[in-house]
């Protein structure tokens, strides 16, 4: 009898601390954060990338990181991909957003949910040999080969769109890394590619690329944040409104300058 009667007490006991720690956190405000799963990637430096201590960092976790501090009520998660496959874990609803630099074109509007709010500037080059002057446009790459890395990228997205509208003057072939396509283009195998000149500028860096960017620009966008069409209204319009405050206040053009070389802001 004494042991039931020990045993009840501890569960009052038990239930007074849960209702006393409950009714502190009510006093307090305290309320868990959402958690928020970010699509990102790991292999695009310098906005997406793995440091020598294996940790996650890159231009668009710097971003990220300031929302983050700024916004109390929820905490991001990473969830690392294959480019590819960010938007397709979006729209399957594995994760919340995509951040990856990601462009404007109308077939991802018609899947997603962009961002009212830019944050950088993303004009497409195309990217050809440095001692190459032949190349000036689309018109001059007939019977000519560009090559790509994805079909999901919005640099193939452009040059698909012109190729097709223009009876297909030109062959588009894949490399399934960045240096691999360098090297195409280095080899011969292929003339040009489609590539804003800060990734270019990596690229001759890291790889001894020997590209140059043709002038003017193909394609003209901002990077914007995606969302699930169905389910991301809310947490768009509370991204928008963080990325506005951080363009205001020139932390966009700070962690730009810090990590992309220049200010890249959008406009």
């Amino acid at each position: 009898m004494k042991a039931a009667q020990r045993i009840i007490a501890a569960a009052l006991a038990f239930a007074a601390a849960l209702s006393a720690s409950a009714a502190g956190n009510a006093k307090t405000g305290k309320v868990k954060p959402k958690e928020i799963i970010v699509g990102a990637g790991s292999d695009f430096r310098p906005e997406w990338y793995f440091d020598e201590n294996n940790k996650l960092t890159g231009f668009e976790k710097a971003v990220l990181d300031e929302i983050d501090a700024r916004h109390p009520e929820f905490t991001f998660r990473y969830r690392v991909l294959d480019f590819p496959n960010i938007l397709l874990s979006l729209e399957a609803g594995k994760v919340d957003v995509a951040a990856f630099q990601f462009e404007y074109n109308p077939e991802r509007a018609q899947k997603y949910l962009y961002s009212a709010v830019g944050y950088t500037t993303y004009p497409l080059h195309l990217g050809v040999r440095e001692d190459d002057f032949s190349i000036n446009s689309f018109a001059d790459l007939k019977g000519k080969t560009v090559v790509l890395t994805s079909t999901a990228s919005n640099d193939y997205y452009v040059t698909n769109k012109w190729n097709e509208e223009h009876g297909r003057p030109f062959k588009i072939i894949f490399e399934s890394t960045f240096a691999l396509m360098c090297e195409a283009i280095a080899s011969g195998r292929a003339d040009a590619t489609v590539i804003m000149i800060r990734e270019l500028e990596g690229f001759n860096r890291e790889y001894d690329a020997h590209l140059r960017a043709v002038q003017p620009a193909v394609y003209n966008s901002d990077t914007y944040y995606l969302f699930n069409k169905r389910t991301g209204a809310e947490l768009r319009d509370t991204l928008d409104a963080a990325l506005k405050e951080l363009k205001d206040d020139g932390t966009i053009k700070r962690l730009s300058l810090e990590w992309l070389g220049g200010d890249f802001t959008a406009k």
